[in-house]
């Protein structure tokens, strides 16, 4: 990937050297941050909204004999003699009055049961009442399932537009049609309609993170890029703690969606005030838009770059077809390797089930949390300040004891923590939400932490399209997380079994791949396969520049 940006933008130009030169942490960088966390802190209003515009809500049966259609008493003196004493039965069946002469009273009603037709719900703030879901469990969920398959529609196509068209444009085009799609959605008149337009808000915002990314770790060398993802995940952090406040601030759905989606379009204005990446102009060959950025970014950050750098800026020279041609060939050789090797084709098996492992359990705990005793919105802040301590610690420790043994902790105390919350009494809720909170902090260790390690493993020419191949498999994840509010229904303790499963099954995988700290970044399939054969032998940290873990 170096060596055709090389190519690309002059034969011996060093990206990396140039962006020493430019300064890492400076005017240019420091206001180009600040331009992207705006549309990050935005983005956690919308990637996991529907915990609470489709939270479910207190319901009960309208009884007929004892209450009109729009009665708005929810707990009337009468009301234990005429329902069933089972939790879930109370909100579908009433019993049959004894005598229809009868006041409704203790000892009026039959032990028969019979279904609802009519609900009376506790509260109208979320798409429940609107809709009236009651009785119907898995129209709920399913909003999150819709919600994570656009996701996974996006991917490939903004993947094409930021590649073909640039990570501004990606970005710029993501954040402007989320806002006027979202803001649709507060006007949706059923169902239906909340479902396809939750659907195409998704495609349109899911790949607004990695345009974001690729911007964001583009900006900076190599040995910098693990502060640029802190930088990232301290902003979900931030804006996940933000969403939550909002949420119980802004109950209503309709209200939430019309406060936090409008602000979305004003991005159309980043067009003029964020510049494109340096590293991708340079590798499209549009040097002159590449050379004007960096000249600005010069005196912005008040630095002269070397005559050596100059001069190389200045050449002239193009890829020529044949070299084209070449590359092409070497890549469609490159792909009949990977297929045709045993070891890249495990590794490729074992990153899936990472991925899907990481998707499930990170979005189900995410999930979960409103569940939790207490208060909920209490709960989602609690689950997501945590996910600090997550990013801190991955910061501190994947660069000192290395990718295997970080994330092999990780995901087996994720997944003793969640099968255990399956034991716990439910009379100690403080132990229950410790429990959860270790959980989470693992699986956001872990989800972090894959990415580098991913990459890490697979040869240069392979390694976007094996990883985002990873990534894409992993929203089978997203999309049944879900879905674990309605398991919980059936059997109470399947999703934390099967969350803790999961996990413990990644951890053992893990110790069937190598170690890669301090290892040469591999750039053929035969260097790939090397790291299994001397994990223990370190090597110079290859200084390619590789913006692989943006895949998902």
């Amino acid at each position: 990937m170096a060596e055709k940006e090389t190519k690309a933008s002059g034969k011996a130009l060093d990206i990396d050297q140039l962006m020493y030169e430019l300064g890492q942490y400076r005017k240019f960088h420091l206001l180009n941050y600040c331009l992207l966390s705006a549309p990050l802190l935005l983005y956690c209003m919308y990637w996991i909204n529907y915990v609470f515009l489709a939270a479910d809500v207190p319901y009960r049966c309208v009884v007929p004999e004892c209450e009109a259609a729009n009665s708005t008493d929810y707990n009337p003196s009468w009301l234990a003699s005429a329902l069933p004493t089972g939790e879930q039965e109370k909100r579908c069946y009433s019993r049959a009055p004894l005598d229809n002469h009868l006041p409704c009273q203790d000892g009026a009603f039959t032990e028969e049961l019979r279904a609802c037709d009519h609900w009376l719900y506790a509260s109208n703030d979320t798409i429940v009442a609107e809709f009236n879901l009651a009785c119907q469990e898995w129209k709920r969920t399913l909003v999150g399932t819709i919600h994570n398959i656009g996701k996974l529609v996006s991917l490939p196509i903004f993947g094409y537009i930021s590649d073909r068209w640039g990570r501004k444009w990606a970005l710029v085009l993501s954040c402007t049609l989320v806002g006027a799609i979202g803001t649709l959605k507060a006007f949706s008149v059923s169902y239906e309609m909340y479902i396809i337009v939750e659907f195409l808000e998704t495609v349109a915002s899911a790949s607004l993170v990695p345009a974001a990314y690729i911007l964001a770790i583009e900006l900076v060398a190599q040995d910098k890029r693990v502060h640029a993802t802190t930088f990232m995940g301290i902003l979900f952090v931030l804006g996940g703690l933000i969403f939550a406040l909002l949420a119980k601030i802004l109950p209503y759905w309709r209200t939430f969606i019309l406060v936090v989606y409008p602000p979305s379009l004003l991005f159309l204005s980043y067009i003029y005030l964020l510049p494109e990446s340096i590293r991708w102009l340079l590798s499209q060959n549009r040097k002159e838009e590449a050379v004007e950025i960096i000249m600005r970014a010069a005196k912005m950050n008040n630095v002269t770059l070397s005559e050596e750098t100059m001069m190389k800026l200045k050449m002239e020279e193009n890829i020529e077809t044949t070299e084209a041609k070449q590359d092409l060939e070497e890549e469609k050789g490159l792909w009949i390797q990977v297929l045709h090797s045993p070891i890249i084709m495990k590794r490729l098996a074992i990153c899936s089930w990472w991925m899907i492992t990481c998707n499930f359990v990170y979005y189900g705990l995410a999930i979960n949390s409103v569940s939790l005793a207490g208060d909920k919105y209490t709960n989602f802040m609690l689950v997501v300040s945590v996910e600090l301590i997550a990013v801190i610690s991955n910061a501190l420790v994947l660069d000192r004891i290395g990718r295997k043994k970080t994330l092999l902790v990780a995901f087996t105390i994720c997944g003793i923590s969640c099968v255990a919350l399956t034991f716990l009494p439910k009379s100690i809720p403080w132990l229950q939400i410790l429990l959860y909170l270790i959980g989470k902090i693992t699986i956001t260790q872990a989800f972090y932490g894959i990415y580098m390690y991913i990459s890490e493993l697979f040869p240069t020419h392979a390694r976007q399209s094996l990883l985002s191949f990873c990534s894409m498999v992993g929203r089978i994840g997203s999309i049944i997380a879900p879905q674990m509010p309605l398991m919980a229904i059936y059997i109470d303790w399947l999703p934390s079994v099967l969350s803790g499963t999961t996990a413990l099954i990644a951890g053992v995988l893990m110790l069937t791949t190598p170690e890669t700290l301090n290892t040469r970044l591999p750039d053929t399939i035969s260097e790939a396969e090397q790291i299994a054969a001397t994990p223990s032998n370190p090597t110079v940290i290859n200084k390619e520049t590789h913006h692989d873990v943006t895949g998902s």
